[in-house]
């Protein structure tokens, strides 16, 4: 390397080292980080499925109540034990596979990219901490461990959410029919079912059936029960449900001092249910009191189908004769019922062209003729007759030649 080159690149290597040359090199550095870093984050809050971990952070094993708020109704589920109840409801049992599953659905909700940030947006969207369509609240003994306020649906089974504290709102792959707020959405349905091969007995206050050696008896006659009917009643019996709860405390409205229906069923076991059952006050409902549980059940007429109404003659299979008529009544039906079977016949040999029954009355009037052994006429235009043919059937009726 010669001198002059030597000194060139001492020259430009101190250049290098002054601030007027380093400063700009760092600012483009630090800019080419930023834009990296903003791109990144760009991503992470303009793609809607970005996950960005859990929206709501809990233990769905430390959850021992929730509590579900809505317009007009609340509803509290508590964990008692391996059992989930209705403490509203003087702990009724609740679904406990479908309270589990919403937990889990809570648990499992990832933070998305929001979808607004601004507090008119939480109004808009009914998300806000005093407008909501729910407010889910879950805790561990008096600890809350998340709050999840739902709002109004951007789609099909979707819905507007905000953690409590969080400004953002975000669109959830959550429906809101799966966080019901009443007490019914969360019963358990299946607290007067029977295995119906367990029943050996069925008694009203008019009839009781009895079963002996897989035979069915009913008390007071010798015929045997119509074994379709005692299936269908057995049935009924086993899968008996209801449309709601309503406490354990009677009412007047209620009517159980006049009851419609007083049930009592056998069991192979040595038990029995009693069910009482009356008509609730201004309602096409029911009401059944069952003795071994504290609560009133309320039951719609399809839930008492096959059940109420049973009589003695339909368990037997037997149909009520009908009243027959009045003689006079039945002599003026059968002249009616003569008179419309000869005004369907005529109707029905009555030609619809206007020149086919004109030729047809011609030919009844020929007709009426011979039968009266008059020299034989023939009206000019009436067809002709077939000698063999029907003669009451005019030419041109229906299955005339």
């Amino acid at each position: 390397m010669d001198h002059h080159t030597s000194t060139t690149t001492r020259a430009w290597l101190l250049a290098l080292r002054t601030p007027a040359a380093f400063y700009p090199a760092i600012l483009l550095g630090l800019q080419i980080v930023l834009a990296i870093a903003l791109t990144w984050a760009a991503r992470g809050t303009l793609d809607p499925g970005a996950a960005q971990g859990p929206l709501l952070a809990f233990d769905p094993k430390a959850v021992t109540s929730l509590r579900i708020e809505g317009a007009g109704e609340s509803v509290t589920l508590a964990r008692k034990g391996q059992d989930w109840l209705i403490p509203e409801l003087a702990d009724f049992p609740a679904e406990g596979a479908k309270v589990t599953a919403l937990i889990d659905r809570l648990a499992g909700l990832k933070r998305v990219s929001p979808v607004a940030t601004s507090a008119a947006a939480q109004q808009r969207h009914k998300v806000a901490d005093d407008g909501f369509e729910r407010k889910v609240t879950l805790k561990a003994g008096d600890q809350t461990l998340a709050t999840l306020l739902l709002g109004d649906s951007p789609g099909f089974k979707r819905q507007f959410a905000r953690p409590a504290g969080d400004p953002a709102v975000y669109d959830l792959d959550l429906p809101l029919f799966e966080v019901g707020n009443r007490r019914d959405d969360w019963l358990r349905r299946d607290l007067l079912q029977v295995d119906q091969d367990q029943i050996t007995g069925v008694a009203t206050a008019d009839w009781t059936l009895t079963k002996e050696k897989d035979a069915w008896s009913l008390a007071g006659t010798t015929d045997k029960p119509d074994p379709a009917a005692v299936i269908n009643l057995l049935g009924r019996i086993g899968a008996l449900g209801y449309r709601g709860v309503l406490g354990t405390e009677d009412k007047p409205e209620y009517n159980q001092a006049a009851p419609t229906l007083e049930l009592t069923v056998q069991l192979a076991d040595g038990g029995n249910r009693v069910y009482r059952i009356s008509p609730a006050k201004d309602s096409k409902d029911s009401i059944l009191k069952a003795a071994d549980r504290p609560w009133y059940f309320k039951l719609s007429a399809s839930d008492l189908e096959g059940i109420a109404g049973l009589d003695r003659d339909r368990l037997l299979g037997l149909t009520p004769p009908a009243v027959p008529p009045a003689a006079g009544d039945q002599d003026q039906e059968t002249d009616d019922a003569a008179a419309g079977e000869d005004a369907a016949a005529a109707d029905a040999q009555t030609p619809q062209d206007p020149e086919a029954q004109r030729e047809a009355e011609q030919a009844a009037a020929a007709v009426d003729l011979d039968d009266a052994s008059a020299p034989e006429e023939t009206n000019e235009g009436a067809a002709p007759q077939d000698a063999g043919a029907d003669q009451t059937m005019a030419p041109g009726a229906p299955g005339g030649q």
